[in-house]
C-alpha cells in the first residue's frame, strides 16, 4: 500500500519546508549560511537480492546541509565591524571554550577585550602595551594607554642651496697690507720683465700669477690701478681687488669673505710691493671668520713689579713645538716696559722654524694686562702659554693656561647678514618634548663649498667652541652639476634640560640636496622622533592586524585576528548565537589560526559584515516547489485511501 511512501514524502517535505523557512528567517543574520534538506530514498530490507520489480517504500532526510558560500560584504561605522571575503572563521573563545563563526560584529568590552554580542572573546596574536608579541591564540585585549613618546635620532633636510648666492655680509674679506709705502717721487718702483710677475693664491682654490706693465711708478695710486689691471687679465678678475691706503701701503683684498676666504701673495713684484719680506717668501692672510689666537691676562700686576730671580715660560705658537723664553730679573716700573722685556725675550729665540721671531707679538689691552698673540690668522693660528721657573704668566699676570685658537667670530644665529640661508623643524627630547633644530647654511669663499651650523631653541652652536671662540663648522661640498658630494650627514649633540636624557643626539641627514641656480627652498623635511600620544582610533588591515592610531601620528599593533578553515565545514555542528562546535567530521584543526591572506584563508575587511548568503527569491521558490509536494504526497494518500475504500464495497 502506498500510505508509508506517502507519509514519508509528507515528512520530508514538512523538513524542507522548516529549512525554507529557518532561511527565511535569517535572511538578515549577519554571517549566517543558508541550509539546505537533502533527501534520500528508502527501500526495504531483505535478506534475498532484489528484484527488478522492487518499489521503495518512500523516502527520508538524508541531512540538512549548510551552504557555506560567500555572503554579500556591506560596510559599516563600526571599525570593529570585521567582514572574511574568502574562506575561514574566527575563532571565538568564552573562558577556553571554542567555537567558531562568520559573525564579525565585534566591540571591545570593559576590560579591553574584543568581543561579540554574547561576550565570546575574538582570540589571535596578542600584544603588550609597548606593541610587541607577547602570546598566539589567546583573547585579544587592546591596551589603550599612551604612545610612548620617542627621541629624534635622524633629521632629514632636503633642501635646494641657491649656487649665485654670495657670501655673507658680516664675515670680513681677507685683506693682506703692505709693510710700508712702496713708491714716492723720491725713490719710484720699476718695473721690467724681470721682476714684475706677483702669484695670488685667493681663497684657496684660484692660483694665477699678474704681470705689472713695465715702468717707473712713483705715487701709490698709478700702482693700484695698475696691480689691478694686471690681476684683471688673469682668472682673479672679480676675486682680488687692489687698493691703498691715505699712507699710500698697498692692500689686496680677496673680494669673498667668511672662513675660507684666504690670500696667499708670492713672487718677485710682492716684494717690491712691500707685500712680502723678499721675492722668494710668501705672505698669508686669512678672512675675519678665522682671526688671530690671543690670550689675555685675567690680572693687571702691581707696578713697578719686582722679578727678584729670571722668570721663565715657554710659548707653543701656530701648532709648533714649545719654546722657551727668559724674563730676566728687573723692575719693571710699567706695563709698557714688561711688555718690551717680553718682546725681547720672545725675539731672542730667532726667526728660524724653531723660534718665535715674527710668529709672537706682545701687547697689552686699555687695563694693562698683558697680551700673547699668534701674527698668523685663520684655522691655524693658535698660542700656548705656560710657566717653567716662577709664576709670572700664570699667577702674577693671570695668563689662560689653555690653548687659544683663531676666534671665528663672524657668524652669529641672531645676525642675519652672517648666514646665506636658514631653516628649522620640530625634534623630540627622550620625554617627547619639542625643540627647535636651526640649520644655518653659508657660503664660503670657495665654489660650491657651504659651512653649516646648527642650533637648538636658538642655543649656541656646538659648532663653536665656547672657551677659545673656534669655529668648526661641517663643510658640505656640491659637484658642478649641483648634486651633493660630501658628506651626506652630519652628526650633532646638544644639552638639553628638560629633566630627559641629557644629551641628545641628532644625525642631520642632507642626502638629496642641491645646489642649483634657483632660490634656496625646503623640498622635505623629516624627523624620527614624537610627543606621547593619546588613542584616538583603531583599524584593522587586511591581514588582521589591529592598529591604534594614536594623536602624535604614530601607530601600535595592539593584536592580530586569526583565522580558522576546516576541509569540511559541514562537519561543525551549530550550537546557536552564529557559533559552530568542532567535530571530528570537520577535519583536522590548525591549531590557534592562521593570519587573514595565508594559504586559502580570505582577507578581512574592516567597517564592514559579511551578510546573510540566503537568496531570498530562490527561497521563495523552493518553497512553492515543496509546498507542491507535500500537496502532491496528501493526493497519493488520498489515492490510496479511494482504493482501499473500493476494496471494502467489494461485498
Amino acid at each position: 500500500m502506498a500510505f508509508q511512501q506517502g507519509l514519508s514524502g509528507l515528512s520530508i517535505a514538512s523538513k524542507a519546508l522548516d529549512a525554507i523557512s529557518n532561511n527565511v528567517s535569517n535572511s538578515g543574520t549577519v554571517g549566517y549560511k543558508q541550509a539546505a534538506a537533502q533527501f534520500a530514498d528508502v527501500f526495504a530490507a531483505s535478506l534475498s537480492a532484489g528484484s527488478a520489480t522492487q518499489v521503495g517504500i518512500g523516502a527520508s532526510v538524508d541531512k540538512v546541509a549548510q551552504q557555506f558560500s560567500q555572503g554579500n560584504i556591506s560596510t559599516s561605522s563600526n571599525t570593529l565591524d570585521l567582514a572574511i571575503n574568502g574562506a575561514g572563521f574566527f575563532r571565538m573563545s568564552d573562558n577556553g571554550a571554542i567555537t567558531y563563526s562568520r559573525n564579525g560584529q565585534f566591540h571591545v568590552d570593559k576590560n579591553g577585550y574584543v568581543v561579540n554580542s554574547s561576550g565570546l572573546r575574538l582570540t589571535g596574536n596578542t600584544y603588550d602595551a609597548k606593541g610587541l608579541p607577547n602570546g598566539v591564540g589567546g583573547d585579544i585585549q587592546l591596551s589603550f594607554g599612551d604612545a610612548d613618546p620617542k627621541a629624534t635620532t635622524q633629521a632629514g633636510y632636503n633642501v635646494n642651496l641657491d649656487s649665485r648666492s654670495t657670501t655673507p655680509k658680516a664675515l670680513t674679506k681677507a685683506t693682506l697690507y703692505g709693510s710700508a709705502v712702496p713708491a714716492t717721487a723720491a725713490l719710484p718702483v720699476t718695473f721690467d720683465g724681470t721682476n714684475n710677475a706677483l702669484t695670488i693664491v685667493v681663497d684657496g682654490d684660484t692660483t694665477a700669477t699678474a704681470k705689472i706693465a713695465a715702468g717707473n711708478y712713483y705715487d701709490s695710486s698709478s700702482l693700484v690701478s695698475a696691480i689691478q689691471a694686471a690681476i684683471d687679465q688673469t682668472a682673479l678678475k672679480g676675486r682680488v681687488t687692489a687698493s691703498s691706503d691715505s699712507s699710500g701701503v698697498i692692500t689686496l683684498n680677496s673680494n669673498r669673505g667668511g672662513r675660507l676666504s684666504s690670500l696667499d701673495v708670492t713672487g718677485s713684484a710682492a716684494a717690491m710691493l712691500k707685500l712680502t719680506a723678499s721675492a722668494a717668501s710668501t705672505a698669508s692672510v686669512t678672512g675675519s671668520n678665522a682671526v688671530y689666537a690671543s690670550l689675555t691676562g685675567t690680572k693687571t700686576a702691581a707696578y713697578p713689579l719686582t722679578l727678584s730671580t729670571p722668570a721663565s715660560m715657554t710659548v707653543a705658537v701656530n701648532g709648533g713645538t714649545p719654546v722657551a723664553i727668559t724674563v730676566p730679573a728687573a723692575t719693571y716700573n710699567t706695563a709698557a716696559d714688561l711688555v718690551t722685556a717680553l718682546q725681547t725675550a720672545v725675539d731672542a729665540t730667532g726667526a728660524s722654524s724653531a723660534g718665535l721671531k715674527g710668529k709672537v707679538l706682545i701687547g697689552k689691552n686699555a687695563n694693562d694686562a698683558i697680551t700673547f698673540n699668534s701674527t698668523l690668522a685663520g684655522g691655524a693660528s693658535a698660542i700656548t702659554v705656560a710657566d717653567t721657573s716662577g709664576t709670572l704668566a700664570g699667577t702674577t699676570l693671570g695668563v689662560p693656561t689653555f690653548t687659544a685658537t683663531a676666534n671665528s667670530g663672524g657668524f652669529s644665529i641672531t645676525d642675519p647678514t652672517s648666514y646665506t640661508s636658514t631653516t628649522s623643524q620640530t625634534v623630540y627630547d627622550s620625554l617627547g618634548n619639542p625643540h627647535t633644530q636651526s640649520l644655518y647654511f653659508v657660503k664660503t669663499a670657495q665654489a660650491n663649498k657651504w659651512d653649516v651650523y646648527t642650533s637648538l631653541d636658538g642655543g649656541f652652536p656646538p659648532e663653536i667652541d665656547p672657551t677659545t671662540g673656534l669655529h668648526s663648522p661641517t663643510t658640505i661640498s656640491f659637484d658642478a652639476n649641483g648634486g651633493l658630494l660630501t658628506p651626506k650627514t652630519i652628526s650633532t649633540s646638544y644639552t638639553v634640560t628638560t629633566g630627559a636624557v641629557k644629551t641628545l643626539n641628532v644625525t642631520v641627514d642632507l642626502n638629496n640636496s642641491t645646489q642649483f641656480g634657483n632660490s634656496f627652498g625646503v623640498a622635505q623635511l623629516s624627523q624620527d622622533g614624537y610627543k606621547p600620544g593619546s588613542l584616538s582610533g583603531l583599524s584593522v588591515q587586511a591581514d588582521g592586524t589591529i592598529l591604534g592610531n594614536f594623536s602624535n601620528g604614530q601607530s601600535r599593533i595592539m593584536g592580530q585576528v586569526l583565522l580558522t578553515n576546516f576541509r569540511n565545514p559541514n562537519g561543525l555542528v551549530s550550537v546557536g548565537g552564529n557559533q559552530w562546535e568542532w567535530t571530528p567530521d570537520a577535519g583536522a584543526v590548525d591549531g590557534a589560526g592562521t593570519p587573514p591572506g595565508t594559504g586559502t584563508l580570505g582577507v578581512i575587511q574592516s567597517a564592514a559584515i559579511e551578510e546573510s548568503n540566503v537568496d531570498l527569491t530562490g527561497e521563495l521558490v523552493n518553497m512553492i516547489t515543496q509546498q507542491r509536494a507535500y500537496q502532491a504526497n496528501a493526493q497519493s494518500i488520498k489515492t490510496q485511501d479511494q482504493i482501499l475504500q473500493t476494496l471494502v464495497n467489494l461485498r
